[in-house]
C-alpha cells in the first residue's frame, strides 16, 4: 500500500470511492476542492491510498495560511466534516501519517481532521467533541415527520408563516436574496462573511444537487437557506433570516418546504448541520425531532501543545465579535470576505 497526492487522473476513482464508502460525507466530494481554490485561494493537498486492487482511501486536505493565526492543515476548512474515508484501519493510519508529514512540510502548527464519525485509526489523537450534528429521519414519510417528530411549537410556527403570507421560492434565481440575508445575519452574529464567489462556485459545481430556498413577504426577502443533496441526505448548510422578519417564522417555513421537497425526491434524511453543544441553535434543532450525534475534530499537534480554539465561543474573541456586530453592513461586506478567508 502507498499514499500519494491526488492527480487529476484520479478524479473518477475519487468520486466513485466517496459515493461508495460508508464513512465519506458530502464534504469529501471533489467539487469542494475547486470551490475553495477558486473562491478562497487556499492550497489543496488531497491524499489517496492505493494498493494492488486500486484506491482504498481518501483524505481531502488544505494548507491554510491565515496571516493572523499562523498556518494549519485542515480537512476540511470552512465546512462541517472531512477527515479520513478509508477501507480499513491500515489505510486510514497511512493517510493520517501522510497528512502529518504534509503539515510538517508546510510548517503548520497543527493538522485538523473534522471526522463525522469515530475513526479507529485516530482514536489516540487529541479530540474535541464540542460540536454536534442534528439529523432528521425521513424514511417513514412526511406524515410521520409532521405528527410524530415536530414539536407543537414548530408546527405552530409553520402555520403562522402560512397565515402571514410568507412565500417560499426556490432555485438559483434566489441567490441575491440568499446572500443579502446571509450578509446581514453574519454581521448580526459578529462573524465575518464568506465571499459571494464562494457560494456562486457551489451552485455552479454542484448543479441541481444544490438549491436555495428563500422566504419572501410583502415583496421582500426575510430569510434564505442553501442546501445540497448527497447520497440520500439533504444538507442544510447555510441559513439566515432578518431580525425584523423573524416574527413571521421564515426559518420554520423554509425548513418545512425543503423537507417536503426532500421527501418528494425520495431522500431519507435531513442533516441540519453542526452546532455547539447546548447552544440556542442546537435547542432550536431539537424541536424538529432530530437525532443529535457528536462530531470528532481530531488533531496532530505539531508545534503546539493544546488544541486550537478558533471558534466564536472562545472568550478571547468576545470583544472582536461585539465590535463586528456594531459595524455598518457595507463595512462588513467590504472587509468580511478578506477576514473570513483567514478563519477556517
Amino acid at each position: 500500500m502507498r499514499v500519494r497526492e491526488f492527480v487529476e487522473a484520479d478524479a473518477g476513482a475519487w468520486e466513485n470511492w466517496v459515493d461508495a464508502c460508508p464513512t465519506s460525507t458530502l464534504f469529501h466530494r471533489l467539487p469542494w476542492r475547486d470551490v475553495i481554490v477558486a473562491a478562497l485561494g487556499h492550497r489543496p493537498h488531497y491524499l489517496v491510498a492505493e494498493d494492488e486492487r486500486g484506491l482504498c482511501g481518501v483524505l481531502p486536505l488544505f494548507v491554510v495560511r491565515t496571516g493572523l493565526f499562523g498556518t494549519m492543515a485542515i480537512s476540511m476548512p470552512f465546512l462541517n466534516a472531512g477527515g479520513v474515508a478509508a477501507r480499513d484501519e491500515a489505510a486510514a493510519l497511512q493517510l493520517l501519517e501522510c497528512a502529518r508529514e504534509t503539515g510538517r512540510r508546510f510548517a503548520c502548527s497543527y493538522v485538523e481532521f473534522r471526522h463525522r464519525w469515530p475513526a479507529p485509526a485516530a482514536a489516540q489523537l487529541p479530540t474535541n467533541d464540542f460540536k454536534v450534528v442534528s439529523v432528521l429521519d425521513l424514511s417513514a414519510g412526511l406524515d410521520d415527520v409532521w405528527k410524530g417528530k415536530l414539536h407543537q411549537n414548530v408546527r405552530n410556527k409553520i402555520r403562522k408563516a402560512q397565515k402571514s403570507d410568507v412565500e417560499i421560492r426556490r432555485g438559483p434565481a434566489e441567490f441575491d436574496a440568499f446572500y443579502q440575508m446571509f450578509a446581514v445575519n453574519q454581521r448580526d452574529h459578529g462573524t465575518p462573511l464568506l465571499p459571494k464567489r464562494f457560494f456562486r462556485e457551489i451552485l455552479a459545481r454542484f448543479g441541481d444537487r444544490a438549491n436555495i430556498f428563500a422566504a419572501h413577504r410583502a415583496g421582500r426577502p426575510i430569510g434564505a437557506k442553501l442546501t445540497i443533496d448527497f447520497r440520500g441526505t439533504r444538507y442544510f448548510i447555510w441559513s439566515a433570516s432578518t431580525r425584523e422578519g423573524n416574527q413571521f417564522a421564515p426559518t420554520p417555513a423554509m425548513n418545512w418546504t425543503a423537507i417536503e421537497d426532500a421527501v418528494a425526491r425520495g431522500l431519507q434524511a435531513i442533516d441540519f448541520g453542526r452546532s455547539t453543544k447546548d447552544s440556542s441553535t442546537q435547542e432550536f434543532k431539537k424541536h424538529w425531532g432530530v437525532a443529535v450525534e457528536p462530531l470528532y475534530w481530531q488533531y496532530h499537534l505539531l508545534t503546539r501543545t493544546e488544541m486550537p480554539g478558533l471558534n466564536v465561543t472562545n472568550p478571547k474573541f468576545a470583544a472582536a465579535i461585539r465590535m463586528w456586530k456594531k459595524l455598518p453592513l457595507f463595512v462588513t461586506l467590504l472587509c468580511g470576505p478578506w477576514l473570513a478567508r483567514r478563519l477556517p
